[in-house]
This record gives structure tokens, C-alpha cells and sequence, in this order.
């Protein structure tokens, strides 16, 4: 009996000791992630949120910490770094880290030119990014939606965004619409750059560019195309309710959706995917009292959106689907 006591004792000690290996070496392989944002930023928060939320599926660990206190000897346990925001992008990719990186919330032209600043060609491949400008085809499919007499586009360029100029306007041309280009180099000089792109232009595409775009003069520029009775299509929620015509953007929602889906692939398949993605998922904007003083007759949101998302999936429409971009959820 005591020998049968004895014995059983042994197997559930040996039990247990396996049970707490297992339970340390997982602990010890679980995904560590680790978020570089602005901790003040309410939106930057709100995706931190929506991505911690959607991946409790994991077995990870995931910690938050400010662009401003960023130190790369603190990264060693992390397996990967989510970069919130332009700050925290630079913070990040200046330090040139060896960890996997996928940056949110940051213009291509920016993201890409920081990256070839700082980062060796041989270590380009740690760092992805989904960014904050929508795909351009999808831009002109927005116009057409809106209006057949949307022909001459007028876009204002800045130093951030110049390097996308070439590629802008080729797709914009090949769409069979016309284009109308300024460069403004001098702050002084947006304004009368607008007035005159008014008047040349039946529409102004704002293209993510904070030295063109930003709280000081976005109000000026809304003016000044309102006085020429010229629309404008923004790049955010915010600049609809401000004034502009219409905007195809990306929620809080939307992004973080992509992520987690980005996140979840490279989980699964054991290796880094470093790509570059415009936004996937989209909402739609439009400003009816813009349009109603502007006399433009606008369908409803819901059926641009519907009109979007069919262009994009038809492969024999117009102006073929960027790659990865077809569902709007």
C-alpha cells in the first residue's frame, strides 16, 4: 500500500512538473509585442485598443509605450514594434532596429524616405507599414462617382509629397482626365498657388503633405477654392466636416483591421512579411451642404461606397483595383 502511495505520488508530482514546463515555455514563446505611439493621442490610443483587442486570440504580451521615451536597449524582450504616428515612426526606424516593424498612420513619401535615411538596404525587409494615403486609383474612382464633369484635377505638392508627383499624375492621365500640377516651395506663396490652381482646375485632390495640409491652412485654402466654386476632395473625415467635398479615408477601425490581419499572416507562417500596403478596408465622406451650395447632385454615401468596392473587384473596369485593396468589410 505504502509502496502504491508512493508511487502515485511520484506520477502526479511528474504531472505536475510538465504541466508547469509547458506553462513556462509557452509563456517564454509567446508573441511580445510592444507599441511606440503618442500616449496623449486619443486616435493613436483608440487603435492600440482595437489591435490589443483583436488579437486576444494569441498567446502574446503586449506593452504601450511614448514615441518620447523610446529606448532601444528597452525593446530586447519585444519580438516586434508597432509604430503609431510620424513621431514615432522616426523614433523607431532612426534607431535602426533589428526587430520586425509595421508602422501605421505615416504618408508613403514619408515612410519611405525616412527608411532609405536611415536604414541599410539589407535591413529594409524588418519594416512594413500600412499608410495613411489611399490608393490613387481609388482617389479618381471617387471622383467619377461624384461627377462626369470632374475633368481637369488640380493637385498642390510640397516637399513631402513631390516624390509622388510622376506617379500621381501618369495614373490620373491614363485614367483619361487631366491634370493641372503646382509645387509650393514657399509658405507665403500657398495661397495665391491655390487661387491660381482654382482657376485652371475643376476639382482639387489634396494629397497627405503636412507642409501644404495643416491646422494653419487648411482654412485659407478651403476658402479660397470655396470663393472659385472649386470642390476639393480631402484625405480625412476631418477635412469634410471642415469644407471639402468629399473624402475616401480609413477608420481607426478600418486600419486596425488590416493590422491585425498583417500581424495574424506573419504569426502563422513564422516569418517576417515586411510589405508596404495602402489602406484595405474604406469609408466614404461627402459634405452635402458643400455640394448643395456648389449645385453638384450627389448619390448617398452608402451607394458610392457600393460603387467603389465594385470597381475595384471588377477586373475589367476602367481603372483596374490596387492590388490588396478589394474589400471594404
Amino acid at each position: 500500500m505504502d509502496f502504491m502511495n508512493k508511487s502515485t505520488t511520484i506520477k502526479i508530482f511528474q504531472c505536475m512538473t510538465i504541466i508547469l514546463l509547458m506553462s513556462v515555455k509557452s509563456h517564454a514563446f509567446a508573441e511580445k509585442y510592444l507599441f511606440v505611439s503618442d500616449l496623449d493621442h486619443r486616435y493613436h490610443q483608440n487603435i492600440v485598443e482595437l489591435i490589443s483587442s483583436g488579437l486576444e486570440d494569441l498567446d502574446h504580451e503586449i506593452d504601450n509605450i511614448s514615441y518620447e521615451n523610446y529606448d532601444s536597449e528597452a525593446i530586447t524582450p519585444y519580438s516586434s514594434l508597432i509604430t503609431i504616428g510620424y513621431r514615432a515612426a522616426v523614433s523607431v526606424i532612426n534607431d535602426s532596429t533589428d526587430k520586425p516593424v509595421l508602422s501605421l498612420l505615416i504618408p508613403k513619401q514619408v515612410f519611405n524616405l525616412i527608411l532609405r535615411k536611415s536604414i541599410n538596404k539589407d535591413k529594409r525587409y524588418l519594416f512594413s507599414s500600412i499608410y495613411i494615403d489611399q490608393p490613387i486609383k481609388r482617389q479618381i474612382n471617387l471622383i467619377n462617382e461624384l461627377s462626369d464633369s470632374f475633368r481637369k484635377i488640380g493637385i498642390l505638392y510640397g516637399k513631402n509629397s513631390y516624390s509622388s508627383k510622376k506617379t500621381i499624375t501618369n495614373t490620373i492621365k491614363k485614367s483619361g482626365l487631366e491634370v493641372k500640377n503646382i509645387t509650393v516651395l514657399e509658405r507665403t506663396e500657398l495661397i495665391s498657388e491655390t487661387r491660381h490652381l482654382s482657376e485652371n482646375s475643376d476639382l482639387l485632390l489634396a494629397v497627405p503633405d503636412s507642409t501644404i495640409y495643416n491646422r494653419r491652412s487648411i482654412k485659407g485654402i478651403l476658402l479660397t477654392t470655396y470663393r472659385n466654386k472649386i470642390p476639393v476632395i480631402g484625405f480625412s473625415r476631418a477635412y469634410v466636416k471642415a469644407g471639402a467635398l468629399a473624402a475616401v479615408y480609413s477608420s481607426a477601425e478600418n486600419i486596425s483591421r488590416q493590422a491585425i490581419e498583417i500581424i495574424k499572416h506573419n504569426t502563422r507562417h513564422a516569418y517576417i512579411s515586411a510589405k508596404r500596403f495602402h489602406p484595405k478596408y474604406f469609408e466614404v465622406e461627402i459634405n452635402t451642404k458643400v455640394a448643395r451650395s456648389l449645385n453638384i447632385n450627389l448619390v448617398d454615401k452608402d451607394t458610392i461606397i457600393k460603387s467603389l468596392i465594385h470597381l475595384e473587384t471588377d477586373t475589367s473596369s476602367r481603372i483596374p483595383a490596387p492590388k490588396g485593396t478589394a474589400d471594404r468589410g
